[in-house]
């Protein structure tokens, strides 16, 4: 259970210095891997690991205990009562923060992503108190605020047959809006199994508005109307929400916003980052790599290997060391043939 006490203590971090290139990868090694569950790769690996459990550290560490209780039992239960659907109990552990190659996508990147949003948007709020004086924040409810927002991507499912994530047929469409209620835009589905079963629990607002507004800049995105007269932003998507879920939706009050719904709007927005710059890279290096190896680098092997080589070194990582070789990829592809050769340096011990 999430309430356990949980520490990286026990967890021995490889360094993450560039390590000398493996020259050969035997087949019986890349057979191990390719062998290895998504859960396997999540949990051996010493990095994904300890972002895990920081994570789980900042959840309990939320101290009013009513709060508390009902961030982990999103996690603890992980169940959509909207939906009529429960997702596997440690999904967290290996759920990606994306449905295709790019954004925190291989095994425990959900994890990795909520630890890193939280750690941004702390970053932030110490800020606010260096540079304005005061402490302008509620610590407790910008944890709860990031460790929500993208709860529902639990149900991201990997499918080692494909190397793909797979979906639940139940999700709403991603780009689609509950009757017309709704025009998305960008983002849909996950959106809209969060907020809704955030209605239907009874969350708080400030709670509901503070997920919502990792999606929704909650000044800029609150309510817009296309030229076809739907809407855009955060109130619409409510509204579309608390109409899966059967409950009224509530309106953000321009004279009442809190400062840490923009906190979410500022660590989530490091996704551009990650998708389109780390992730995407990273990911094609690493096929790159498999190409050289003999395997198709469109095959569920060549992904499993990007699974496997992410869990043990960061995408982020990946990128500087690319940053840092003058942008020349023979630079991370080193280090991803090393890591392929001999990963012991990165494993849980």
């Amino acid at each position: 259970m999430l309430k356990q006490a949980l520490t990286v203590s026990a967890l021995m971090i490889g360094s993450l210095s560039t390590p000398a290139i493996a020259q050969d990868i035997p087949q019986t090694r890349i057979d191990q891997i390719l062998a290895m569950s998504p859960t396997d790769m999540a949990k051996s690996g010493a990095w994904t690991s300890a972002a895990y459990h920081r994570l789980i550290g900042y959840m309990n560490s939320i101290e009013d205990p009513e709060l508390r209780d009902f961030v982990l039992d999103m996690y603890d239960n992980p169940t959509s009562t909207v939906f009529n659907a429960t997702a596997a109990p440690d999904a967290l552990r290996t759920a990606p923060a994306t449905g295709g190659p790019g954004h925190h996508h291989y095994p425990g990147g959900l994890a990795v992503h909520l630890v890193e949003v939280i750690e941004i948007a702390m970053g932030w709020a110490n800020t606010f108190e260096q540079v304005h004086g005061i402490q302008t924040t509620d610590r407790d409810l910008i944890i709860a605020d990031l460790a929500l927002h993208d709860w529902s991507k639990v149900w991201y499912n990997w499918d080692e047959t494909s190397g793909k994530v797979a979906k639940p047929e139940w999700f709403p469409a991603s780009w689609g809006g509950k009757d017309g209620i709704a025009k998305w835009g960008w983002m849909g589905e996950h959106g809209a199994v969060v907020y809704s079963e955030l209605l239907k629990r009874g969350a708080p607002d400030k709670l509901l508005f503070g997920a919502a507004s990792a999606h929704f800049d909650p000044q800029w995105d609150v309510d817009i109307t296309d030229a076809d007269g739907k809407g855009q932003g955060l109130n619409p998507a409510l509204k579309e929400a608390a109409a899966y879920a059967g409950t009224d939706a509530p309106e953000i009050n321009p004279d009442q916003r809190r400062v840490e719904w923009f906190l979410s709007t500022y660590s989530d927005g490091d996704w551009s980052f990650s998708h389109y710059v780390a992730g995407k890279s990273a990911h094609k290096w690493i096929r790159m790599v498999a190409e050289e190896l003999g395997i198709d680098p469109e095959s569920p092997e060549a992904a499993k290997l990007a699974w496997f080589v992410l869990t043990r070194v960061s995408d982020f990582k990946l990128y500087k060391i690319y940053q840092d070789g003058g942008f020349d990829v023979a630079a991370p592809k080193q280090v991803i043939r090393a890591v392929l050769a001999d990963s012991s340096d990165y494993e849980v011990k």
